[in-house]
């Protein structure tokens, strides 16, 4: 066989079996028995390449394995040869137009690197997207996910959207756990190409549990914004802290200042604290200013001003 073999420049399908790490479902090209086998699929052809043990596939590629896909425009997939067992994928690079899909989550961008072994897939873009039932994340430098920890890790002025509320930070690490979808919304996965049957899904989706966020941490709500050095949220309570030169702005121009703000997303109340619970040594008060919105029949505004700070009061 010679060193590069290349099928018709048509519709092309390679069959190999893939690493397979047993994982909880949700993004799982990794996970399932050993005996799976990856789908290799490709409108412009599949170059096998025997010395280096790999497979290249170009225009409109794509992989699946279980109700699991990736699409891009050329697919790479490094396979070791193992005793009896045959050829055994253990990673797989996407460039260009890159779509990680399970039936119920999406990633994307445009270039993605898919560690089989580790079970774990790191995807470049600009920015690079994660899309759930619930939430949307996405980063400029990269996005990781991680099938066995359920996590993903967004880097560069990532972004986590659920509803109107919004989590900007340098770095975000996402928690998930699965979340079993109901009767009412069953789920099926695409047909592969080329006549590939459909695949029913797990009923699994990503559910987000916990978010925490670091460097220039700012959440936003419809009525206000806090800022910070260091954030988490929880998914379940909807409540969110926020710690290191925190700063709350609320509509109308209001500001208070403190070291540690706690946010209860479902019923709208903030409060804001010189420092987290247990924190030791002085701490400076929690300050404000708040901004009039009108004037009285006497032509008065409202209260304008700051809440003091320990300074104001000298030693006492």
């Amino acid at each position: 066989m010679s060193p590069a073999l290349r099928f018709a420049p048509f519709l092309a399908a390679a069959l190999l079996t893939a690493a397979a790490p047993a994982v909880a479902q949700g993004f799982g090209m990794s996970q399932g028995g050993g005996d799976q086998q990856l789908q290799v699929f490709a409108d412009n052809g599949i170059e096998w390449h025997s010395e280096d043990l790999r497979v290249i596939a170009t225009g409109n590629a794509r992989a699946t394995r279980g109700t699991m896909t990736v699409d891009a425009d050329k697919l790479t997939a490094y396979y070791r040869q193992t005793n009896g067992k045959g050829d055994e994928i253990w990673r797989l690079d996407a460039d260009g137009k890159v779509t990680i899909r399970s039936p119920t989550d999406t990633a994307t961008g445009t270039k993605a690197i898919y560690d089989l072994d580790k079970a774990v897939f790191v995807l470049k873009g600009a920015p690079a997207r994660l899309v759930t039932a619930t939430d949307q994340f996405q980063a400029t430098e990269s996005l990781e996910y991680w099938e066995g920890q359920k996590m993903a890790v967004l880097r560069g002025d990532a972004v986590a959207t659920r509803d109107t509320r919004t989590l900007k930070a340098d770095v975000i690490t996402a928690h998930f756990k699965d979340k079993a979808a109901g009767p009412s919304a069953p789920r099926a996965a695409s047909p592969a190409k080329s006549g590939g049957s459909s695949t029913k899904s797990s009923g699994d989706s990503l559910d987000l549990q916990r978010a925490d966020a670091y460097g220039h941490v700012r959440l936003t709500t419809a009525t206000e914004t806090v800022t910070g050095d260091r954030g988490d949220y929880d998914a379940a309570t909807e409540i969110a802290t926020v710690t290191g030169a925190v700063k709350i702005v609320r509509e109308g121009g209001n500001q208070l200042e403190g070291g540690w703000a706690y946010v209860n997303l479902k019923t709208g109340i903030s409060k804001l604290f010189p420092a987290p619970p247990g924190a030791g040594g002085t701490t400076p008060r929690v300050q404000g200013v708040f901004t009039p919105k009108k004037q009285d029949e006497q032509g008065r505004s409202g209260f304008s001003g700051r809440v003091p700070s320990n300074e104001d009061f000298g030693d006492r």
